[in-house]
């Protein structure tokens, strides 16, 4: 066996450096059934169940947040056989055959899919070193040469079993993982903070633009807080809402100095108007009230925060009733995405055509490349086409910060795009608008993405059509309103760029690096430590 393991390694273009030994997978784990495939039959998803780590929620070696799909406990009971610890490697056998996650004490109680074997290594403090073999140039040509491909390229858990491990010296193994290690968690820190920023652009939008918080603030000053003073100014629906907004405000910890700024900031904008001009604007036009200028004198105002000097002022302070829309904020606009949106779509250059493709150095992407995505930030796509492939798609080459929504199989998938992008024809791209910035865009969509799913048509798999989707009726809001929540969102979107950037330079830094110091190509030289100096 050990002489075949030799065989196979070096013919891979390993090389097995002095003092280092071989071995096969197998010999590091528990027992020989200590590896297993996951969940066969899933069932249905279940919010309050087991997450189950898929494919597709495995990136650049990792699972960045918990999974979306979770199964019932009963299917959980089924395959407990995978179900995860926190001490188990995981390996995928399809999408990207041979990608190695390190489970984490998170992930303790999750299960995993048929698509994904779950180890358990007799010592596993040795996960580290196995994923880093893995992922260098011999382990991946052994992967590549032992793929079926019948149906879709996929690894069998035979061909694992008896994948050889290099084992160096303890003393050695230990700094090569600890580089791996460090590179690996500063990424993971990179995805934390991206997932963080998403959730707050997500959760600004939510609040100011389908909960309409500053709305009912605005509503609720201009009566004192006083529910009753708005018997009569309200339908039902929106009393409910009011009450819910109230009790929230009565919750923060500065409510008192919360509600005293609102009404100062109420008075404030009120005092800026002449008797008729604010009469006439109570009456007809609110909206112009909420994009008045803000003027020194708001932040000025000790009485009034920041926060509603630089939001609130932006909008207005009642509500109007929308034939398709219900209930929307005073002298808002409602318009079709047809009408709000310059909408394009792509097409693929044939495959067939050579001077099409190699060489090329202009991004192309299907949604394929949205697949697993931690962050809704496009930076690269895993193929590119020259100027004659460019040349066959109508669209041309979409400019940065273009919204990207997949529209086919499936239907949802949302980026932005920070480089110049060409795209094929599973995309809906949203290059332009009237009023309405990228950043907002990607967080309506994101927003009326059920609805979205809803219209999809499509016999074999889902898909929504440039023209279903340009009858989608939305609210336009003040433009002021608009540049706010630009203003802020921007910065996290200038973040979230900067760590995918980061995250990118550290992958190709661990996959350079490593598999070379693996190979002997490269060699860690012995570093005299400080407590030998003071020896």
């Amino acid at each position: 066996m050990a002489d075949k393991q030799k065989l196979l390694w070096e013919s891979s273009g390993g090389i097995i450096p002095e003092g280092w030994s071989l071995v096969s997978l197998s010999s590091l784990l528990q027992n020989p059934k200590s590896m297993s495939v996951g969940v066969m039959y899933p069932g249905k998803h279940y919010d309050d169940g087991i997450p189950l780590i898929r494919v597709s929620d495995v990136k650049n070696g990792g699972v960045a947040s918990k999974p979306d799909f979770c199964i019932s406990a009963d299917v959980d009971e089924e395959y407990k056989r995978t179900r995860l610890s926190g001490e188990e490697l995981l390996i995928t056998l399809v999408g990207n055959p041979g990608d190695c996650v390190i489970a984490t004490q998170e992930m303790s109680g999750w299960n995993a899919a048929r698509a994904i074997a779950v180890l358990r290594l007799e010592d596993p403090a040795l996960r580290q070193w196995v994923r880093i073999v893995l992922l260098s140039g011999p382990s991946k040509h052994i992967i590549d040469s032992r793929l079926n491909t019948t149906v879709q390229k996929t690894l069998n858990l035979k061909d694992i079993r008896e994948l050889p491990i290099p084992m160096p010296p303890a003393s050695l193994r230990e700094r090569l993982c600890s580089i791996s290690k460090k590179l690996e968690e500063k990424s993971l820190i990179n995805h934390q903070t991206n997932q963080t920023l998403e959730q707050m652009a997500q959760a600004l939008f939510k609040s100011w633009f389908v909960d309409f918080d500053p709305v009912f603030d605005n509503l609720l000053a201009s009566v004192d807080f006083k529910l009753e003073n708005l018997e009569n100014r309200l339908p039902d629906e929106l009393k409910q809402k009011a009450q819910r907004r109230l009790a929230a405000l009565n919750s923060l910890e500065n409510a008192a100095e919360c509600k005293a700024s609102l009404s100062a900031l109420a008075h404030e904008l009120q005092a800026q108007l002449s008797t008729k001009e604010a009469t006439k604007k109570a009456t007809q036009s609110a909206v112009q009230a909420a994009e008045t200028p803000i003027k020194a004198n708001l932040n000025g105002n000790p009485n009034i925060l920041t926060q509603h000097a630089n939001t609130h002022a932006h909008f207005p302070n009642e509500f109007e009733h929308n034939e398709q829309l219900g209930w929307i904020p005073k002298g808002w606009s409602a318009f079709s995405a047809e009408d709000e949106f310059v909408v394009k779509g792509g097409s693929t250059p044939s495959t067939k055509k050579p001077d099409f493709w190699e060489g090329g150095d202009i991004h192309w992407t299907s949604p394929k490349d949205l697949s697993g995505n931690t962050t809704k930030i496009m930076l690269d796509t895993s193929r590119k086409i020259t100027s004659a492939g460019l040349k066959k798609i109508t669209s041309g080459l979409l400019p940065i910060d273009t919204v990207l929504m997949s529209s086919r199989a499936p239907v949802g998938y949302l980026a932005l795009a920070k480089v110049p992008v060409a795209i094929n024809q599973g995309y809906i791209a949203i290059t332009d608008a009237k009023t309405l910035s990228s950043e907002y865009t990607i967080q309506w969509l994101n927003s009326v993405m059920d609805e979205i799913k809803g219209i999809s048509g499509g016999t074999t798999f889902a898909e929504i059509s440039k023209k279903t989707f340009k009858s989608i009726q939305l609210v336009i809001p003040s433009k002021k309103a608009v540049e706010a929540y630009t203003e802020i969102t921007k910065m996290y979107y200038e973040r979230i760029t900067a760590c995918v950037q980061e995250i990118n330079t550290l992958t190709e830094t661990r996959d350079y690096l490593l598999p070379k110091l693996i190979s002997g190509e490269l060699q860690i030289p012995d570093v005299t430590t400080d407590e030998k100096i003071v020896d």
